[in-house]
């Protein structure tokens, strides 16, 4: 996956050192109920549109951003579906980068009826999916973060304190 100038900045300054950086991922839901999936380059696996907040720009920029890059698609973010952060979503890349992650998931809508594309290097394919067909080739995570974008529970998702961590509070 490309790298921003920004975070190739401040790699040289702190080689593999963990960085922290915020993310999202948008759920993109049309009319009919299909859910946007970009085939992974890096991974070969189906997953919703993803990436890495920009200086400057909000989450909900990031996220329109973001599908727009990979897919070609326009998008309006709708609600914030879940907060994920924590030690499962850190991640060491193959070169020994060491990156963790808070990552703010959207459920957006398509603005137009535009056939998405592969727009980037980043996707194999981009398609709609039936909400009750996904492919079988997603990690456990996105199908689980496309459920709680279907939900109707107007409640975002967040990663609760541990049991210890709790009662310090």
């Amino acid at each position: 996956m490309p790298i921003s100038q920004y975070i190739k900045n401040i790699r040289a300054k702190i080689g593999n050192d963990l960085l922290l950086l915020p993310g999202v991922t948008a759920v993109v839901v049309n009319p009919r109920a299909e859910i946007l999936l970009q085939l992974r380059r890096d991974t070969h696996t189906w997953a919703p549109p993803s990436g890495g907040v920009e200086p400057g720009e909000t989450v909900a920029e990031c996220a329109m951003r973001e599908v727009r890059e990979e897919t070609g698609v326009k998008v309006a973010p709708e609600a914030i579906v879940a907060v994920l952060s924590g030690a499962e979503y850190n991640v060491t890349y193959p070169n020994g980068d060491q990156m963790a992650t808070v990552t703010t998931v959207f459920r957006c809508r398509p603005l137009a009826a535009n056939t998405p594309r592969v727009n980037d290097d980043e996707s194999q394919d981009i398609r709609y999916f039936p909400s009750d067909a996904l492919p079988a080739n997603m990690l456990p995570r996105h199908q689980w973060i496309i459920s709680l974008a279907l939900n109707s529970n107007p409640r975002a998702y967040f990663n609760p304190p541990q049991k210890s961590q709790a009662s310090k509070l």
